[in-house]
């Protein structure tokens, strides 16, 4: 929103300034052309005139912008003196005016005028000039020294916030965000001073463009002075909104409860800072706006360096607001809240991340956890086979689904047969109210990687049955031990226990985030937005504002939007092998794109698979069974359903041979007529499919080729083409070696990007190129 009262305010100095300055120079060129002096110049009522009204503009001007009340008394007092002078000298021109007409028609001789003007007049023309000279000067000065002081400050504020953001989140307690906060408040009022001294001065550097080195800073001023008044406003307001809930966090000298128990506690809090949050949000949009101004190519090194980092923070900085804002709602202050909490095994890779081994219903109420029947503090977990009830109907499963593992219905153990969480985790929400009547309010999934990133930062555990503390180091470990022999197991029914440990860990966390001071706060939100980032720990709430929080961050799991401009690779990998194989599985991704080939730009994906178990096995059969130890499930055959998205609109040139299925596959041994297919249509999505075996010690590649839509090239308004690739990673897997290739057309040139590009898929990956096509030759002689 415009301020228009500081428009208004800031245009009368400036125009009084300016008006100054115009006569000033016509006396200065007056005098020189007539060869009198400045003093005799400034002399002349016509020159005083304008003079006075420049200073009284710029007095009212500086009046109305002041800021303290010393200030506006100082610019008030001095306004009314030039009103007063400049009221006489008026007068004193309107009489000067009357008395020749008089003279001429009482037909009387005017005398001669002097030969110069009068020393009073002079005198009063140099003293006018001088005290011109001395207010602006004066106000330059003290405006210089204000300036200054605020930029001493604010460069310190930003030291601090520097030193702090370089060092490691987990180490950050709360009296060290407490000086934060401190460092915030200053460096906004540093800022917001800063911008009131130097008004719209900023607006001029759009004029010097031209400046060697420093043209697009100066350009670009307005925007990165509104873009740093309005971060530095909004981390302020957040502070100072979040700070009394943040010393809940850190407990009292009572030993109160860290974080279970200050749940109850900072609810009404949250409640009570959300005006203050809701500004800040403004604040960010208004932040976003300006971001959107800048030109970072046009920045010099250093400025762009600082964008670069803010644009980092920035979205992480948004969803801290968002999240508080919508904090309130999901820790039930409406009313009690049912999560399901659903452990996917990635050593058994699914579409979004493994096999549903368990279930668990995390209960909120007015920001505490509830306990249930059976519970463990709070939350009630239970294998994810106990949650089929065959009484109810259930939903025909997919076609792919039916050959690949034999299974005509779909149950809670299989709805994550869908890449896109929010479609699976809807689908979880259904099966789990139809066959336990229980409706519940949103799903959280995590993976075997998301756990140890838990149990890390909370330290070691003291879990039920387990002889050892459980940590990041050997919490695998202690899985696969109790998977094996789980507590509680006896004779031929341990297999009914095996899933129990997902649900002794969550007791143990939450035992130890009840204990005083059990669980450093900053650890464990370092640790559960890696989790997040790398999609080990997934999220779905139906809320529409919730939702598109987590979209914005990448946190639901889903497959982009329909529309999304560029190319796009998503490998998924179904493990079919009823086994615990992914942890010996390494697998690697070569893309190339060939942009030079006429007609649609093609693409090539080769993607490598290598066994890295050593036990060596017969013939591989695809069967349902569970052995003596866990390490027995990770040393067999690896059957692997692998589904590749890529842009709707691709055409498949050469994929993979699907017969019934491989020799020992399910399929093949019922007799099944084939009904893969070797490209899909799923949603807005061209889906290609392969399905195979690969024995312990063995390497199998698995290849594509095909062209791309016209939508993956971007034709850009200033003529140079774009092409873009979103590479997103498959929930559940770790760093995937990932190696781009691009071949651009003969004689093209490469405008922006990397051709080579060699990376990982730890997180989803985004790269872009800019090049410009070879311009037409120009016709030879003789040529029509």
């Amino acid at each position: 929103m415009i301020d228009w009262w500081g428009v208004f305010y800031n245009a009368l100095w400036i125009l009084g300034l300016a008006l100054m300055l115009a006569a000033f120079s016509m006396a200065t060129f007056r005098a020189s052309q007539a060869g009198r002096r400045l003093g005799d110049e400034l002399a002349a009522p016509a020159l005083q005139v304008p003079l006075l009204a420049g200073l009284l503009l710029f007095c009212l001007g500086l009046l109305l912008a002041g800021r303290s009340w010393w200030e506006r008394l100082l610019w008030g007092a001095l306004a009314l003196i030039t009103a007063v002078v400049l009221a006489r000298q008026g007068l004193l021109m309107a009489r000067s005016g009357r008395e020749p007409a008089t003279e001429a028609a009482s037909g009387s001789a005017a005398p001669a005028d002097p030969p110069g003007p009068e020393p009073t007049r002079r005198r009063a023309g140099c003293l006018l000039l001088a005290a011109g000279l001395l207010l602006v000067g004066g106000w330059a000065a003290v405006t210089a020294v204000q300036l200054y002081g605020h930029g001493r400050s604010l460069l310190g504020h930003m030291r601090a916030l520097e030193s702090l953001a370089a060092g490691d989140l987990s180490s950050l307690d709360m009296a060290v965000l407490a000086g934060a906060g401190e460092h915030l408040g200053g460096m906004r009022r540093d800022l917001e001073g800063i911008d009131a001294r130097l008004g719209p001065l900023p607006q001029a550097g759009r004029l010097l463009v031209w400046v060697p080195g420093y043209g697009g800073d100066l350009a670009a001023a307005p925007d990165l002075l509104d873009l740093a008044v309005g971060v530095s406003a909004a981390g302020d307001r957040t502070f100072q909104a979040l700070s009394p809930a943040l010393d809940l966090l850190e407990g009292g000298a009572d030993g109160s409860p860290a974080l279970l128990s200050a749940g109850e506690k900072m609810l009404p809090l949250l409640v009570e800072a959300r005006p203050a949050l809701e500004q800040a949000r403004s604040d960010l949009v208004a932040v976003e706006q300006a971001r959107e101004r800048i030109d970072a190519a046009a920045l010099s090194p250093r400025v762009a360096g600082l964008v670069a980092r803010l644009d980092d923070i920035l979205p992480l900085f948004g969803a801290a607001v968002d999240g508080a804002l919508l904090l309130p709602d999901l820790l039930g202050a409406d009313g009690p809240r049912t999560y399901l909490v659903i452990a996917q095994n990635n050593q058994e890779l699914r579409a979004t991340g493994g096999f549903i081994s368990g279930v668990g219903e995390l209960r909120v109420a007015g920001g505490r956890l509830e306990g249930s029947a059976g519970g463990q503090g709070g939350l009630d977990f239970r294998d994810s086979y106990a949650v089929d009830n065959l009484a109810v109907p259930h939903e025909v499963a997919p076609d792919d689904f039916q050959h690949v593992l034999m299974g005509d219905l779909i149950f809670f153990r299989d709805a994550n047969w869908d890449p896109d969480f929010s479609t699976s985790a809807r689908r979880a929400l259904e099966i789990y109210a139809r066959d336990q009547g229980i409706e519940a309010d949103g799903v959280v999934a995590l993976d075997l990687s998301a756990l140890r990133l838990l149990v890390d930062a909370a330290g070691p555990l003291t879990v039920a049955g387990v002889d050892e503390p459980v940590d990041g180091g050997n919490v695998m470990r202690v899985i696969q031990g109790q998977w094996s022999q789980p507590v509680g197991s006896d004779g031929e029914d341990w297999w009914l226990h095996r899933k129990d440990f997902m649900g002794d860990v969550a007791a143990a966390l939450i035992g130890r985030m009840r204990e005083p001071r059990g669980v450093d706060p900053a650890a464990l939100v370092a640790a559960v937005k890696r989790a997040l980032d790398e999609k080990h720990l997934l999220v779905y709430l139906p809320e529409s504002e919730a939702a598109a929080l987590l979209r914005a961050r990448n946190w639901d799991g889903g497959l982009p939007a329909p529309g999304l401009a560029g190319d796009f690779l998503m490998l998924v990998d179904s493990n079919a092998g009823f086994n615990k194989v992914d942890a010996r599985i390494d697998r690697a991704l070569h893309y190339q794109v060939d942009l030079a080939a006429a007609g649609p730009a093609r693409a090539h994906l080769a993607v490598t698979y290598r066994h890295q178990g050593k036990k060596p096995v017969g013939d591989c059969v695809q069967e349902a069974r569970y052995g003596d130890a866990y390490e027995d499930m990770l040393e067999r055959c690896y059957w692997d359903y692998a589904r590749l998205y890529v842009p709707g609109g691709s055409r498949l040139v050469q994929g993979q041979e699907l017969p019934a299925g491989p020799a020992g596959s399910l399929a093949a041994r019922s007799g099944a007529s084939p009904s893969l297919q070797p490209a899909l249509e799923a949603g807005n999505w061209a889906t290609w499919t392969a399905f195979f075996s690969l024995a312990p010690g063995q390497e199998h590649t698995v290849a594509w080729r095909y062209e791309l839509p016209a939508e993956a090239i971007l034709s850009r308004p200033d003529g140079l083409l774009e092409y873009r690739l979103r590479a997103a990673k498959q929930p559940g897997t770790e760093a995937v070696p990932l190696r781009l290739e691009i071949r651009l057309p003969d004689g093209a040139e490469l405008v922006q990007g990397t051709l080579v590009v060699e990376t990982d898929l730890r997180e989803d990956r985004e790269f872009a190129i800019v090049y410009r096509l070879p311009q037409a030759g120009t016709e030879t002689e003789g040529q029509p």
